[in-house]
């Protein structure tokens, strides 16, 4: 499938206020999300875009329509993960800095019962 194929096929999807973009570039075909929502710092209306998905010619109708839903369920856990707050703070927050987690892991710092298997 080539790149006017797959964005044929993607402008059939919808979702409550997206909308779907397929482009080239970086070596390969994208398709990206974007919607108007407020900033989750200034609070103010603008566009918020999707992480970019990798489309291969290979990929079949269905396969694209499915990953046209997954860039939907990933963006609906991300503004999610953006908007639960834990005593104030985003703790499920998509923005951390990976090297600050796995500093966390290496810290051993597990919330687990004090004896494994009781309630």
């Amino acid at each position: 499938m080539n790149i006017d194929q797959m964005s044929a096929l993607v402008q059939q999807c919808a979702f409550d206020g997206y909308t779907f973009t397929v482009s080239e570039g970086h070596g390969g075909i994208y398709l990206q999300g974007v919607y108007l929502d407020a900033d989750i710092v200034t609070k103010r209306p603008e566009a918020q875009y999707t992480r970019k998905w990798l489309l291969s010619p290979s990929m079949t109708r269905s396969e694209i329509v499915q990953t046209c839903f997954k860039l939907v369920m990933t963006s609906m856990e991300h503004r999610a993960r953006e908007g639960f707050t834990y005593r104030g703070k985003r703790v499920f927050g998509p923005h951390f800095d990976v090297e600050a987690l796995w500093q966390i892991c290496a810290d051993k710092r597990f919330d687990v019962r004090p004896t494994a298997g009781t309630a």
